[in-house]
């Protein structure tokens, strides 16, 4: 609860039957409450109670706010840590008695479940989250990276502007003067996510600043299946309206793969790119990553952005010979516990005739939140920025 403010707060354990996917009747037996004056991360103990239930597939377990004092301002916040995603599976209810309402969103929670299976082999334990495990803190310094970013002003500056393509409206900033440097962010991100980018380069350069279609506060009218080429053409169109014939862009995941499109279809707008945590096809992420996009998109509960799991899961489609062609300087950058494979990621940059390979150290698939300062650099310098 990193975000939480408040003097003490008593939630109530609830669990429940599920029933096309929400929770249902509660299952609890006995009355479980928890105080806390604290904010961050809360560890409970719930094997003193031994908990059991049988004869269910799944069960949902929630946190009920039964009672709270403010602080000594008298302000009240509380909230539990959740890292956004594309499906709406964070469900909540403003009321005990109310009805569930889904957002898009994971708790960011751990419980390690024991489990008596029908043959009756005792002790088969199940982790459903690893305690503590790198993963879960990722999550947590992901969900902290974004409320600084939503905080910073990037991406809802008044002076924005958008660019009407007409089956979309693309949402642009720019900061800066000089040589244009175009941003793009990664599958379901937004401007904000270069917080820590943008006023760097922008003393450097003209940064244009792009929410992609459907993401951000850009629109989307379309109905059709998503893809890097059609980004690129959209970036195209939005480069044409503003009078720009020559850029070099940063593009961060997708952003990347929409910068390897678009240098492929118009080689002439292209000074240079910077690829981060980019891929030339699905084969190229990691395995697990790949299964958890699949059980997305195969989830009842879907938002209006599947589509986006669906890209990922698709495309892109560049191959080995595409690569070849492209002539401009490229830096490939990637970070050292990346979830694009080490192997295709140097694999990328052996196909380019002017690649450049960065794989920044103790960092994810989130360099530019992880190391703002390594990464910032290198590209400056990279750029010719001494």
């Amino acid at each position: 609860m990193p975000s939480s403010k408040f003097s003490s707060i008593t939630l109530k354990l609830n669990m429940y039957a599920v029933k096309n996917n929400l929770p249902d009747s509660n299952v609890m037996r006995k009355y479980i409450t928890y105080r806390t004056s604290s904010t961050g991360w809360q560890h409970i103990d719930l094997a003193p109670y031994q908990l059991s239930f049988e004869g269910m597939d799944q069960i949902a377990i929630t946190l009920q706010l039964v009672a709270h004092a403010p602080d000594s301002s008298n302000n009240f916040v509380f909230g539990v840590s959740a890292k956004k995603t594309i499906s709406k599976n964070l469900l909540f209810r403003y009321q005990s008695q109310g009805n569930w309402e889904s957002n898009a969103g994971t708790f960011i929670a751990n419980l390690e479940l024991k489990y008596n299976k029908e043959d009756r082999k005792a002790g088969a334990t199940l982790k459903r989250e690893a305690t503590e495990s790198s993963a879960i803190k990722q999550l947590a310094n992901y969900y902290q990276y974004k409320h600084e970013a939503s905080k910073s002003g990037y991406g809802k500056n008044k002076k924005g502007r958008y660019i009407d393509l007409g089956d979309a409206k693309i949402y642009t900033e720019e900061y800066g003067s000089g040589e244009p440097l175009v941003l793009l962010h990664g599958n379901n991100g937004s401007i904000a996510d270069f917080y820590r980018q943008i006023p760097v380069f922008a003393k450097h350069f003209r940064v244009i600043a792009i929410d992609t279609r459907g993401q951000g506060r850009s629109t989307d009218l379309s109905t059709g299946a998503y893809s890097y080429d059609s980004f690129a053409q959209d970036l195209y169109q939005v480069l044409t309206a503003m009078g720009l014939k020559k850029v070099s862009i940063v593009g961060w995941s997708d952003g990347g793969n929409t910068a390897l499109s678009f240098n492929l279809a118009h080689p002439e707008a292209i000074n240079k790119i910077v690829t981060i945590g980019a891929n030339l096809d699905p084969s190229g992420i990691n395995d697990s990553l790949l299964v958890s996009f699949k059980n997305q998109l195969d989830a009842k509960d879907l938002s209006k952005n599947s589509r986006l799991i669906s890209l990922m899961l698709t495309h892109p489609h560049i191959t080995a010979a595409q690569l070849q062609q492209i002539n401009n300087p490229v830096l490939v950058i990637v970070g050292s516990n990346d979830v694009i494979k080490p192997e295709h990621t140097k694999f990328i940059a052996a196909q380019l005739s002017q690649a450049k390979l960065q794989i920044i150290p103790n960092s994810t698939h989130y360099v530019p939140f992880e190391q703002p300062n390594q990464l910032n650099q290198l590209i400056l310098e990279f750029l010719d920025i001494r």
